[in-house]
């Protein structure tokens, strides 16, 4: 019984998903900057560092990610959203 080497090179479908990767990858860095964009234009309105932080968490953003796009600390964005939930659960 003979074995197949097995090339190094990629497949042409290992190129096209390693494409897609690429693509899909460049298309997250870009909305990060222009959400990292409309919160400096956010932070120079009316909007409060609670309002904008219930927004992000709303959208799926973690404690993390929210505190790097608003400058401040992933505990201050925990305080944020534990007082905003408090005060919805006395409503």
């Amino acid at each position: 019984m003979s074995k197949k080497k097995r090339s190094k090179e990629p497949s042409r479908r290992e190129d096209a998903e390693l494409d897609e990767i690429s693509l899909l990858t460049k298309a997250v860095r870009l909305l990060e900057i222009l959400v990292g964009l409309q919160v400096q234009a956010a932070k120079g309105g009316d909007r409060t560092q609670a309002e904008m932080i219930t927004l992000l968490d709303s959208v799926g953003c973690g404690q993390t990610e929210i505190a790097a796009l608003l400058g401040t600390t992933a505990n201050t964005v925990n305080v944020a959203l534990h007082r905003a939930k408090r005060k919805a659960k006395k409503k």
